[in-house]
């Protein structure tokens, strides 16, 4: 900068609008949490980093960026290539100035608990001044849980360079700290208290020699399958935390939440939406799978769950036939079994809703069923399994996921009493 002019390395002037000086903060370091800087700076690591920034009010020099989110989005995607830096997210940023200063002068770390009356309470921290301070420094620690929106526990205390004590009484919620600089009155550090080990939850899985095999396309699919042998825990004793947790899980059925997740297709994006289904299979189907599809063929299962990874899961595929005439049935027999060379664990039912009991629907959705304390997960297709990536259409998780659930089961429930609605089932149905 030379006469208050910014320049760039052509040697032009950076021009911007009004400036306007907001007050500073501070962010703790990215790997504590989510925050609106998150991918705008640079190695916030350890103690976190303060941030001032003059705010461009007027956004004039950067306005044809703000009106054309396609064109800032490309020249985001186009800045990664060479920074880490997203600028399609903080478009709220554009023209701004920000000078970030990494915090340096401690370093603070939860290393352990303590006993303390047969409970876990107590936490042990290690506090280290950064060695070319050579003053002293009056730091003070403060510590706070957060559950659900409520503080449920708050210290602060005096800290001394290396061992420390934080007396928490709470075991629950997330927990928080802030090392202050008493003398200048300024956060030396800060951000969340990870996780100490309580239990372990493993699970065995063994691969079986004999995988699943089928004709796709005249190409040969060969999947190998994996057999959920057992579930364990160690460590832990039950408490009233597993109450909560229970409890928790129903509340987040019923609940709405604003954030969805969702991917976009285009025209001639087949490959890469068959693609995102196979993931969410392999992600989340290892305890079971509903495909609910109108329109739901012999193809689209070869081309979707018959990718299925796990041994023995149940899949659940409803279609809505507008008759169940032998001629439809056998065809769709007839396209599975050639196409299956081995069906290897392959828990699939196929089924036509029952019409005098459920009438036509337009439901699309691949539904993943809870499982224990793992809440259900669902997607809404948007068009038919046929017609993924052929149109645009966008595929995103619904967060009313039980309940989609809850009717599909009812539909199905109420169609599979009557045998001639099924279509085919695998061997190990």
């Amino acid at each position: 900068m030379e006469n208050n002019q910014w320049q760039n390395n052509q040697g032009k002037p950076l021009l911007c609008g009004q400036l306007r000086y907001i007050p500073s903060v501070y962010v703790p370091a990215l790997e504590c949490g989510k925050n609106e800087f998150l991918g705008l700076l640079k190695n916030n690591f350890f103690g976190g980093s303060h941030l001032f920034e003059w705010f461009d009010e007027s956004k004039e020099y950067v306005q044809s960026l703000i009106s054309n989110p396609y064109a800032l989005m490309e020249l985001s995607a186009e800045l990664q290539n060479f920074l880490p830096i997203k600028l399609g997210s903080h478009s709220d940023r554009l023209g701004n100035f920000i000078i970030q200063i990494p915090c340096s002068s401690v370093s603070f770390q939860i290393k352990g608990k303590e006993k303390k009356d047969g409970k876990h309470h107590q936490l042990i921290s290690n506090l280290y001044f950064n060695p070319k301070i050579t003053e002293h420094l009056n730091l003070s620690g403060i510590f706070w849980r957060e559950r659900h929106g409520s503080i449920i526990d708050f210290q602060k205390i005096p800290l001394k360079q290396g061992e420390n004590i934080i007396p928490f009484k709470q075991i629950n919620g997330t927990g928080y700290y802030t090392i202050w600089d008493e003398d200048r009155q300024i956060i030396c550090a800060g951000g969340e208290v990870l996780p100490l080990l309580e239990m372990v939850n493993f699970s065995i899985h063994m691969h079986e020699h004999q995988p699943r095999i089928f004709m796709l396309d005249d190409r040969e699919e060969r999947i190998n399958i994996s057999i959920n042998a057992s579930k364990n825990q160690i460590g832990g004793n039950k408490d009233y935390r597993d109450w909560t947790r229970r409890r928790l899980i129903k509340l987040e059925k019923k609940e709405l939440h604003n954030s969805l997740k969702l991917r976009q297709f285009k025209k001639d994006m087949r490959n890469e939406a068959l693609a995102f289904i196979r993931e969410l299979i392999e992600k989340y189907g290892g305890h079971g799978v509903c495909l609910w599809d109108p329109y739901l063929s012999a193809q689209d299962l070869l081309e979707t769950v018959f990718f299925s990874s796990y041994a023995n899961t149940p899949i659940k595929a409803l279609t809505g036939l507008k008759s169940v005439e032998n001629s439809s049935r056998m065809r769709y027999r007839n396209e599975l079994e050639q196409a299956i060379i081995e069906e290897a664990w392959l828990n699939l039912t196929f089924l036509n809703a029952d019409k005098s009991k459920v009438g036509d629907f337009h439901d699309r959705f691949i539904i993943f069923p809870q499982h224990y304390d793992t809440p259900a997960r669902c997607w809404s297709l948007g068009t038919s399994i046929n017609s993924l990536g052929k149109s645009h259409h966008i595929i995103q998780e619904v967060e009313d996921a039980q309940v989609i659930t809850d009717v599909f089961e009812e539909m199905w429930n109420q169609s599979i009493v009557n045998q001639e609605n099924i279509i085919w089932k695998s061997k190990s149905s």
